[in-house]
């Protein structure tokens, strides 16, 4: 924001030119008068209110800013308190609230220097004000206006809390600080001083009780008033060391004045040592929040507890555990360090954050934290990121550390077990460490974070490791390990040791894992890495490594490097995609005098080797540089295994009674169970169910090129037809994920980028018509036997049948008949649930702009995406398939 400075300087200065002459010869009323006009005051009058708006220019800073706020607080306490005033142009006049005496020259100088001096005490609001007095000095240069200031100070600002008891018990008499404000507004604009932070402006102190460490004091703007904040250390009754954070008085507006409320702390820490008992805790609070953490020590246990409760929505979460020492002796060398839990009310499992924390290598924020104390903040900030607010779900789960080893133990691990409820979600959490030969002076500490989690809802397993903290004598061990299983809709299965070929995109939401890294030497003469990644996926078996090596400094020395990247696959042969690369340079002061590069492609074996690359040498100011492309050892086309019969695999799978199922109505439940026939064989079937027929050999009503590692003599499109005798009923048709690399032919970026499994047609589900009036029924007799339960012993009677007509009438005050079930008629059929998430579909757009392509539709799978864009010729290089999510408009 521009400063109003200059625009100030000429108003007074045409204000005050014409007026200083005559205010000499004018009565004192009429002085007055004339002065206020000539200064441009609000209401034309020489008040100490109408002076601080003129000068102190409340609009100088943005609106809700500390400035604005702080100018129309004292402009109200004078207007209630109207303090002793002190107006002076410098060498020319000096006016008070009672008296404007003659000007001492008729003639402002070049430079109006204007002071305003508020003098003795203005209090403020109850528990605040000042003591000393405030002035607003102004700098105003006709020659230079820009160069403009003005400054601000209230040397004696006081903050007196005396009725919080809890301050009364840290600080005998309350809390009372001194300090001053100050603020200077020119050509860069308005600054007060202070140093920031996310507390507010930091007031410089002059005075605090006795007994009070480290006090401080912050003023920001809160709601259209000001919020004054304070921090200390202090003793508490002698037997504990307290620290107190945000508690401070709070202005706020009201009615046309202001009204101040006391702000209870935002956080209080306890340190104590009595004896044998020593720890410390803290609790906070902030928007409706509360954390806390606690560590106490009773001899041989360490008790640790954190928690955060939730006002809004309500929700808690609370971790504990208690450390032994020494150890209890399991036995076998194995000892119980340490057990835990974790029980969170409202609150449920971050996948994504818990990967996320493995991957920071701050899994020991939930697995017993070596310092609770000094990481207490980040400690809470992981829990709450792990274990959001979610309302009706709970975790539970229990948490123990075991080591093994004599005399210390030098292998230990961290185990923990969540249960999130009710959607069944199970969290695996550990951390383990081989320390040897001791962990207090260990030359080989390894290091492993592990956090899984199973959800057999969803036919989801993932699992993160992290090698982060590991160490060989000086040089770290980094790396990292991620997993995910997924079966049903868009299945997949990913391992990753390290991270992935370079070309491979892995798909959204899998974190890529840190690249395995191994110092072979680190010194400050000779370094040697070794760093590599192993990947599997569903059509790719992915490798790499790099040995990298620095003989001097990189300015004057020897410096290499080997790498390659492989793509390993089986069909219709074995067969690797090898890229190698490697180079050598020798620098002197930053000065290269010879290098020498190669990158070579290696292809085969069959159908032959095929190599590819470049070489080249620079030495001194010569460059030479040449490629290469060789073939040997070709023998054709690489032999085709015979093709498969998958008519008779297809006939096998119809046979199979495991590729039929019954399906129960929409809606319903087993009212009885039902025991097959032995004699007559086959499944039972509900009789408002539908029949499923499904299988995985081969996908149906879709053109296929290959099955498995063998290729079909032509494209194929393979069909079942699945009916009730006559016609009767409706198909439907059935999918099942089925790998495309087992059924088309696809080039190894394809492999890399494409869905590696896509839901495709299995089979058909039948339902049967709708039962008619001319339906044929079958009448069952209903027998009836009694039995005596307790008491003298009866001869039973003999069964006996009931009739038809009697079974009828009888029915409606049957149990069953007088149920609700009944009367709604709800027995098999519900009402359909609407749909959440869209269907997956993809759309074909042009390449360069990923706008959708005129002349096609979207279709509901990948593979029917590519079979329409293989239908025009010529233009398919033009365009792509991509998911419809990421077409642009």
């Amino acid at each position: 924001m521009a400063t109003p400075l200059p625009q100030l300087a000429a108003e007074l200065r045409a204000g005050l030119d014409p007026v200083l002459p005559l205010l000499s010869g004018l009565p004192q009323d009429a002085r007055r008068q004339r002065l206020a006009q000539a200064l441009g005051l609000p209401g034309g009058a020489l008040t100490a209110d109408a002076l601080l708006v003129r000068f102190a220019l409340p609009h100088a800073a943005p609106a809700g800013d500390v400035w604005p706020v702080l100018v129309d607080l004292l402009r109200t306490a004078v207007r209630q308190t109207p303090p002793t005033w002190t107006l002076t142009i410098d060498d020319v006049l000096e006016a008070g609230p009672t008296t404007v005496p003659n000007p001492l020259a008729a003639a402002l100088p070049q430079t109006i220097g204007l002071s305003l001096v508020l003098t003795g005490a203005l209090p403020l609001v109850p528990g605040l004000a000042v003591r000393d007095g405030i002035s607003l000095a102004l700098s105003l240069p006709s020659a230079a206006p820009d160069t403009s200031s003005l400054t601000f100070r209230a040397d004696g600002l006081d903050l007196a809390l005396t009725d919080h008891e809890l301050l009364k018990l840290l600080a005998p008499g309350g809390l009372v600080l001194r300090s001053r404000l100050g603020a200077s507004l020119g050509k860069d604009g308005l600054r007060l001083e202070g140093g920031g932070s996310g507390k507010g402006i930091a007031l410089p102190l002059n005075g605090a009780p006795s007994g009070l460490r480290a006090p401080s004091l912050y003023v920001s703007s809160r709601d259209g008033g000001l919020r004054l904040d304070a921090s200390f250390r202090a003793s508490l009754l002698g037997l504990a060391d307290a620290a107190v954070d945000g508690v401070g008085l709070e202005v706020r507006p009201a009615g046309g004045g202001y009204t101040a409320a006391p702000v209870t702390p935002k956080g209080v820490g306890l340190t104590l040592a009595a004896g044998p008992a020593k720890g410390g805790g803290f609790l906070a609070e902030q928007d409706g929040q509360y954390r806390g953490a606690l560590s106490f020590s009773l001899g041989v246990i360490e008790v640790r507890a954190f928690g955060i409760l939730d006002t809004r929505p309500v929700s808690v979460l609370v971790v504990m555990s208690a450390a032994f020492t020494p150890a209890i002796e399991l036995g076998l060398a194995f000892t119980l360090n340490a057990v835990g839990g974790l029980l969170g009310v409202g609150r449920a499992l971050d996948r994504a954050a818990l990967a996320e924390v493995v991957q920071s290598g701050h899994l020991d924020d939930l697995l017993f934290p070596a310092d609770a104390a000094a990481a207490a903040p980040r400690i809470l900030t992981s829990l709450g990121a792990v274990f959001p607010a979610r309302s009706g779900s709970t975790v539970v789960g229990p948490m123990f550390r075991v080591g093994w080893g004599r005399p210390v133990s030098f292998l230990t691990a961290d185990v923990g077990v969540v249960l999130e409820l009710p959607s069944g979600v199970v969290g695996i959490l550990g951390r383990f460490r081989v320390a040897l030969p001791a962990p207090q002076a260990p030359i080989l500490d390894l290091r492993a974070s592990v956090a899984g989690v199973v959800d057999a809802a969803n036919g989801l397993v993932e699992i993160n490791a992290n090698l982060a903290g590991s160490r060989l004598l000086t040089a770290s061990i980094e790396g990292g390990l991620a997993l995910r299983a997924k079966s049903g809709q868009d299945a997949t299965f990913i391992l990753s040791a390290g991270g992935f070929h370079p070309r491979f995109t892995p798909p959204a939401g899998f974190p890529t894992p840190k690249r395995l890294t191994i110092p072979i030497a680190d010194s400050p003469l000779l370094k040697i890495v070794f760093s590599g990644y192993f990947a599997l996926t569903p059509g790719t078996v992915q490798a790499g490594a790099e040995l990298s090596a620095v003989i001097g400094s990189r300015s004057t020395g020897v410096s290499g490097r080997l790498s390659f990247d492989a793509l390993v696959r089986w069909e219709p042969s074995f067969g690797v995609l090898l890229d190698l690369g490697g180079s050598f340079a020798l620098r002197v002061g930053g000065a290269t005098l010879c290098s020498v590069g190669l990158r070579v492609h290696v292809d085969g074996p069959t159908p032959c080797w095929h190599i590819a690359g470049r070489a080249s040498v620079s030495f001194l100011f010569f460059d030479v540089s040449f490629p290469f492309d060789e073939h040997w050892n070709c023998t054709g086309e690489a032999k085709v295994p015979p093709p498969p019969d998958v008519c008779r695999l297809l006939e096998q799978a119809l046979d199979d009674p495991h590729s039929w199922e019954p399906v129960l109505p929409d809606g319903a439940r087993t009212m009885v169970s039902l025991r097959a026939d032995d004699a007559a064989g086959g499944r039972l079937l509900h009789p408002l169910g539908r029949l499923r027929f499904s299988q995985r050999t081969v996908p149906l009503d879709t053109e296929v090129v290959r099955f498995g590692p063998g290729r079909l003599p032509q494209p194929t499109r393979f069909g079942v037809t699945v009916a009730f005798s006559g016609g009767a009923g409706t198909v439907q048709p059935v999918q099942e994920d089925f790998a495309r690399a087992d059924f088309f032919d696809l080039t190894d970026d394809q492999k890399l980028t494409q869905p590696a499994f896509e839901r495709l047609r299995s089979g058909s589900e039948l339902a049967p018509p709708a039962p008619t009036a001319t339906a044929p029924r079958h009448s069952v007799p209903v027998e009836y036997e009694t039995k005596w339960l307790g008491g003298p012993v009866v001869t039973p009677m003999a069964p006996w049948r009931i009739s038809d007509a009697a079974l009828t009438a009888a029915l409606p005050f049957g149990a069953v008949g007088r149920s609700l079930v009944h009367e709604l008629r709800t027995r098999y059929a519900t009402p359909p649930i609407d749909r959440v998430l869209k269907e997956r579909a993809y759309a074909i757009v042009h390449a360069g702009t990923l706008k959708e392509a005129a002349g096609f539709v979207k279709m509901s799978t990948f593979t029917q995406a590519t079979a329409q864009l293989g239908t025009v010729s010529g233009r398919s290089a033009l365009h792509q398939v991509v998911p419809a999510h990421e077409v642009r408009p």
